[in-house]
């Protein structure tokens, strides 16, 4: 007895039919969708500053964006829309005229202030008339310092006019310092000395002996022998007939 004949050609063993069909289904499974979200660019800003809350992973199908200030879309006031078709922005009740809606539905805030700080929130609606809401936050603070508070900074700006103010008297110390000490070596400077050529101290001028008024040439030694002679061969001294006028004038003088 042969072996048993092989199956004819044509006939589908039932295995090959539930591969097909599981092959089907994995190429008909439509992906995941991506929940859209929404940054803050930058995540802080100063007052007066501009802010863009980016939407991020949008589908290209959405027809119409609405950002609506508050946690969620139901109740909140509307700021403004965009409608993809007509490329417009539609102001809502929220709207201040800071706000501007773009093509890819990002919200840009221009000058913002501290009262704009909150949640925002983004619907979507897309070519099936699906919605779709992402909710971000917008973090204002003063034009100061950034994340500093007011005690920190006052603390700061105290700190530097302290220092300026002990510079300033270091300074002043010195300064006088320097003064009284110049001062000081003038007053204890000698005066100085005369110099030939430029006249006598004092002390020279009143420094030399005076002559005695005793060791003077009495006057009558110098009359004598002028008119008067003596006897002749005589050694003794010879007699003036003006000697009495000669000894009273040397009276005088003394």
């Amino acid at each position: 007895m042969g072996p048993p004949s092989a199956a004819p050609h044509g006939r589908h063993r039932p295995w090959q039919g539930l591969l097909i069909t599981a092959s089907l289904l994995t190429f008909w499974d439509p992906p995941t969708t991506v929940q859209f979200t929404i940054e803050a660019l930058p995540s802080s800003a100063a007052e007066g500053k501009d802010v863009l809350l980016l939407a991020c992973n949008i589908s290209e199908t959405i027809q119409a964006y609405y950002w609506h200030k508050g946690k969620t879309a139901e109740g909140s006031p509307l700021i403004a829309g965009y409608i993809t078709d007509i490329q417009a922005n539609i102001p809502g009740a929220a709207y201040s005229g800071r706000e501007t809606v773009y093509p890819n539905g990002s919200l840009l805030f221009q000058n913002i202030t501290l009262e704009d700080a909150g949640s925002y929130t983004l619907r979507t609606i897309n070519a099936s008339y699906d919605s779709d809401q992402a909710t971000g936050q917008l973090h204002v603070h003063q034009n100061n310092v950034p994340g500093l508070p007011v005690g920190a900074v006052a603390g700061i700006v105290t700190g530097v006019l302290v220092g300026v103010a002990l510079v300033a008297a270091l300074v002043c110390f010195l300064l006088l310092s320097r003064t009284g000490s110049i001062q000081r070596d003038l007053r204890e400077q000698p005066p100085p000395a005369s110099t030939p050529g430029h006249g006598p101290s004092h002390r020279s001028t009143f420094s030399a002996p005076l002559p005695s008024p005793r060791t003077a040439t009495p006057i009558y030694e110098v009359s004598v022998g002028h008119g008067c002679s003596g006897p002749t061969g005589s050694r003794g001294p010879r007699i003036c007939p003006h000697q009495h006028l000669a000894e009273l004038r040397f009276r005088k003088m003394q």
